[in-house]
């Protein structure tokens, strides 16, 4: 796939190949993209915001989803166990490998 960045003309001339309906909805989402302001995903303060104060809006919207279950220190244990009862030749009856 190529980097270059077509030109206008080149843009130009692929959109008159376009059926009359197509050019037009290519208008409309151009128009659309142009007076729709892009919404950034954790965006709560303006683009002022300091990084520090980023970062402290980011650590509260993750403090309000909870806590992770399991944590990663719960996981770590359950795998060794795994491990452990795998070198014991222990097999668990959903073990697909068996």
């Amino acid at each position: 796939m190529s980097t270059t960045v077509p030109t206008l003309d080149q843009t130009l001339a692929l959109a008159r190949r376009l059926s009359p309906q197509d050019r037009a909805a290519l208008i409309t989402r151009l128009v659309q993209e142009l007076v729709t302001p892009a919404e950034p995903a954790y965006a709560t303060e303006s683009d002022t915001a300091t990084p520090w104060q980023r970062l402290a809006t980011l650590r509260a919207h993750f403090a309000t989803l909870g806590p992770v279950s399991p944590t990663a220190g719960e996981q770590l244990e359950a795998d060794r166990r795994e491990r452990d009862e795998a070198l014991r030749g222990v097999q668990k009856v959903d073990d697909v490998h068996a």
